[in-house]
């Protein structure tokens, strides 16, 4: 990929950009001849002077850039390039990793000692096990843990275990030989191959079945794996992080996690934090999400009314970072003015329709009981994601088993 270059004058004029910058950034914000904000095109903290830097890290659309200034007599050109790109072009260059952890947002003291923790973990070969609630940001850790570490210019591949074929997981993980499958008319590398020298995430580990459970202990373990349908042993160098949202010892206890596998994992652990335990971090995180979405629809970010953030700290945030960015982002797109308001904002309630079934429990069995909880569920889930395949999506389960449900309890039609 070709730089992104942006020119201009002393007075801060935009003179002159290229096709490589017209793709990245909103054409409303490329007006030759007039003020360019580079401050705020380029999500520049506030406190951070580019008059006495020649380079900075930004984030742009969630993915990394090297910002450099070339200051001339009468202009000042901006370049831009991914540092993803250059990391593949210079081996060497080891910028993102100091950088991994800038994106989280940790004012609270529970984030602080989490990013500090990470940091200490992220540079051993031990597995990593990152537990959190639904919606915290498990992913986003594991990627920063991986930047961080010796092995951030390789290769970081993730699996979400939910709900997979054994058979699929094992061909996504360890690979095939030739003819394993029908179909499989040429070789293919799992993962495990791929990421060599890297780093693998294996989201949802607790849904991984016994069976891959053992052969995941075995790799673990010593580094050797066969590909299915393969005699041939193959070794790699790949650090396991694994990412679930429940708690493994408990299913230790039901017998439904092997505990050999649980106490190898489970030696560097991170835990990340529900919203509710990090009020603090409320505030930063509405600004960045603000900055986010007006970055990506190439608009100024409004101004934040001084109650909004009281109003969304007194709020139990049910879905954690994730749900508060849906509903900043659902507030801001609707947004007619220069300034966000609490007006603006739709926090979910429990209305009493959902609440009315918890008192209509008498005489009824765990069967029916369940049946009424997940009819509620679905209910309520489907004013936010109003089909069949966005609600599986959201809930982790395949499209057909919600068809099915939505079709059982009346809910769409």
């Amino acid at each position: 990929m070709q730089a992104a270059i942006i020119e201009i004058d002393n007075n801060s004029k935009l003179l002159a950009y290229n096709n490589v910058a017209k793709a990245l950034f909103s054409i409303n914000l490329l007006n030759l001849n007039q003020k360019f904000d580079y401050q705020n095109v380029f999500n520049l903290d506030a406190a951070f002077n580019l008059a006495q830097h020649d380079d900075a890290i930004i984030v742009l659309n969630s993915q990394y850039f090297l910002l450099q200034k070339v200051r001339e007599s009468f202009k000042i050109t901006f370049v831009l390039q991914p540092v993803e790109y250059l990391k593949r072009r210079l081996s060497k260059i080891n910028v993102v990793g100091s950088h991994a952890f800038d994106i989280f947002a940790v004012q609270s003291q529970a984030m602080q000692k989490l990013i500090a923790q990470a940091k200490a973990f992220s540079v051993q070969r031990e597995p990593l096990l990152i537990t959190g609630e639904t919606g915290t940001g498990k992913d986003l850790l594991a990627s920063a843990c991986h930047q961080y570490s010796p092995r951030g210019d390789k290769a970081f591949l993730g699996l979400n275990c939910a709900a997979m074929p054994d058979d699929v997981v094992e061909s996504e993980l360890y690979g095939h030989a030739a003819g394993a499958y029908p179909g499989a008319v040429e070789s293919k590398k799992g993962f495990f191959e791929q990421a060599n020298g890297g780093s693998v995430l294996l989201d949802g580990i607790d849904e991984m079945s016994f069976q891959m459970q053992t052969k995941l202990l075995r790799f673990i373990n010593d580094g050797y794996f066969r590909r299915v349908g393969d005699d041939n042993e193959v070794y790699v160098d790949v650090r396991i992080i694994c990412a679930t949202k429940v708690d493994l010892a408990e299913l230790v206890e039901q017998g439904k996690f092997r505990k050999d596998l649980y106490y190898r994992l489970n030696v560097l652990s991170l835990n990340l934090p529900s919203l509710k335990e990090r009020k603090d971090d409320i505030e930063p995180l509405t600004h960045i999400f603000i900055d986010e979405f007006a970055n990506k629809q190439g608009i100024t970010p409004p101004k934040v009314s001084q109650d909004v953030i009281p109003y969304l700290t007194q709020y139990s945030w049910p879905g954690n970072v994730r749900q508060l960015k849906n509903v900043l982002y659902s507030a801001l797109s609707q947004l007619t003015s220069s300034q966000l308001t609490v007006k603006d904002i739709v926090l979910p309630t429990i209305t009493s329709t959902q609440v009315s079934w918890i008192n209509d429990i008498e005489n009824k069995t765990l069967d029916e009981m369940t049946k009424q909880f997940e009819k509620e569920v679905l209910k309520s889930l489907y004013t936010e994601y109003p089909s069949s395949r966005k609600l599986a999506k959201r809930l982790g389960v395949s499209h057909t088993a919600i068809a099915n449900k939505l079709r059982c309890y009346k809910i769409g039609q």
